[in-house]
């Protein structure tokens, strides 16, 4: 009965992932919101399970977004960063407060900018001035600096999603 209730909370998971993800693109709620939001919505359930159980959900929910979602910027950054980023986030946490903060935006800034470098020169190429690239970055991690603070914040109020799942 234990394995039916994880699998069966690991698909509720994976398909709110993927609405997240759906209405991301459909209500253009952002193409980094979601991606984010949608990784967000997966670290309950790591939580509660472990992370290997919560990279199976991240696994199941990327790839029924690249079928379902027509947001292709969106699915690169949610599979790229944001999907398994909160399952590292504990690994990292370890680690002492400078090296970590510092390694943490240099993960994030290698693969952001790998990610938007193939989006505007393969996928949908188009210009983008240097000084607005810049900025677009600067946003970018400060952005992710406060997704990195929310993670651990997210606990407390999950405690009570770890008594109903």
């Amino acid at each position: 009965m234990k394995d039916t209730k994880r699998i069966a909370a690991g698909a509720m998971m994976a398909a709110v992932c993927v609405v997240i993800m759906l209405l991301g693109a459909v209500i253009d709620l952002g193409t980094y919101a979601a991606a984010l939001l949608a990784g967000v919505a997966i670290i309950p359930y790591g939580q509660k399970y472990g992370r290997k159980y919560q990279m199976m959900v991240f696994v199941v929910s990327a790839v029924l977004s690249f079928m379902l979602v027509p947001n292709i910027e969106q699915n690169l950054m949610y599979l790229g960063f944001y999907g398994w980023y909160p399952a590292l986030w504990p690994s990292l946490e370890k680690l002492p407060r400078m090296s970590r903060i510092v390694l943490k935006l240099i993960i994030f800034n290698v693969l952001f900018i790998s990610i938007e470098l193939l989006v505007m020169l393969v996928l949908v190429p188009e210009f983008m001035e240097s000084i607005l690239f810049i900025i677009f970055i600067i946003t970018a991690n400060v952005t992710f600096l406060a997704y990195d603070y929310m993670i651990p914040l997210l606990d407390v109020p999950l405690q009570r999603f770890k008594n109903i799942v």
